[in-house]
């Protein structure tokens, strides 16, 4: 259990490192975001992206650390 702890949180950090490292193709590939650019201005897509890049890593780390399952 625990190595599948560990090797979903490398999983889920690689995937975010992406992410941040190629925000820009990524939106290009996907597209902009209406509701971020009108709530969060110009950028707003880019940030929103990098905001879930953050938050996977964060929550991998607290899956990878937590007791229960």
């Amino acid at each position: 259990m625990v190595f599948a702890k560990i090797l979903i949180f490398l999983i889920c950090t690689v995937l975010a490192i992406l992410i941040l490292k190629y925000t820009e193709p990524l939106v290009r590939m996907i597209g902009k975001m209406s509701w971020a650019e009108n709530r969060l201005g110009m950028g707003g897509t880019y940030t929103v992206w990098k905001l879930i890049a953050i938050g996977l890593i964060v929550g991998s780390l607290v899956y990878l650390t937590s007791s229960a399952w």
